[in-house]
């Protein structure tokens, strides 16, 4: 009988779900809203939901599930598999996520942080495959990150490394919502972004965010499209994001020396605007051995990453 896993990415917006067979394939999708506001519970009834029907789907084409495995933002004591604190689930804290649903499903349960799922679904089955180590950073509302060491997830201390959103890249930059100021976050996010973009468009300059922000459709998508039809203002803007992000990348490689550093995320759609600008501050800031050893590599799997990589929490920790 072929193995599959049931992947969840519990987000404070939307629940997705995937069964995936041990070939990768994503075989049976379901997504509907997380309705995080309700509480717990309903979230807990929602995921349950979810992960039944994809239990049942396995059931009728002759899968053998491995397990689940769930992905969710915040603090996440993977050992036990509770939810120490989650800011994006309002009262969503200790709670004993793998507990809970094993009273309602007989397979392993394994919790992981969302970003480091996504993570693992890039080095597994996206961009990082192959690779021993690895950084990957998301760019989308913010900036997560999720570091791979020798094949295995680095959590540090309290379960919160890879925090790269928080990476000082402006001593005297703009304050950040966690207190500090200058984060990459603040500069390189979708938040990031649109902010720059309404304030460019209020200002006297001449530029096509005018009227995106005037009919409401200014969007980091819309703003992109502006950069590629060669609007000055919006190419600043995505420079702007790609040199703050090669200079935290620069610092990721000259302290963790890794093979290559994987940038995903929804910001990446943006790829050619960014890549250019942050190339050159990897250039002249990085030492020039690691620099040159580590490849910086797009995501290949988008929304799918978080579902692959706490899918493959399943496949791969029981074989």
């Amino acid at each position: 009988m072929q193995r599959a896993a049931i992947g969840v990415d519990l987000g404070g917006t939307n629940l997705r779900f995937g069964l995936v067979r041990e070939d990768e394939k994503i075989i049976s999708r379901r997504r509907t809203g997380t309705m995080a506001a309700e509480g717990v519970e309903i979230v807990l009834e929602r995921l349950t939901s979810g992960i039944q029907t994809l239990a049942m789907k396995a059931e009728s084409t002759g899968l053998e599930v491995a397990g689940i495995g769930i992905g969710v933002p915040g603090i996440i004591s993977v050992r036990d598999g509770i939810v120490r604190l989650s800011p994006n689930l309002p009262g969503w804290q200790d709670v004993p996520l793998r507990s809970r649903l094993s009273e309602s499903f007989q397979y392993p349960v394994y919790v992981e942080n969302d970003a480091n799922a996504y993570a693992l679904g890039e080095y597994w089955f996206g961009a990082g495959k192959g690779a021993k180590s690895m950084v990957c950073i998301t760019l989308g509302t913010g900036v997560g990150g999720g570091i791979i060491l020798d094949g295995h997830v680095w959590r540090g201390a309290d379960g919160m490394a890879g925090e790269v959103g928080h990476i000082t890249v402006n001593p005297d930059g703009p304050l950040c919502p966690c207190g500090n100021r200058g984060c990459l976050e603040r500069y390189s996010s979708a938040t990031a972004v649109m902010e720059m973009a309404a304030q460019a468009a209020s200002g006297s300059g001449k530029t096509a965010l005018k009227t995106l922000l005037k009919s409401g459709l200014l969007t980091p998508e819309a703003i992109a499209n502006a950069a590629k039809k060669g609007d000055r203002e919006a190419v600043r803007i995505y420079s702007e994001a790609g040199k703050y992000l090669g200079i935290a990348v620069a610092d990721l490689i000259d302290l963790l020396n890794m093979e290559c550093i994987v940038i995903g995320g929804g910001m990446s759609g943006a790829w050619e605007l960014i890549i250019g600008p942050l190339k050159e501050e990897v250039q002249a800031r990085a030492f020039k051995i690691p620099a040159g050893r580590c490849r910086i590599l797009r995501g290949r799997l988008k929304d799918d990453a978080g579902i692959l990589g706490a899918a493959g929490l399943a496949l791969k920790t029981n074989p």
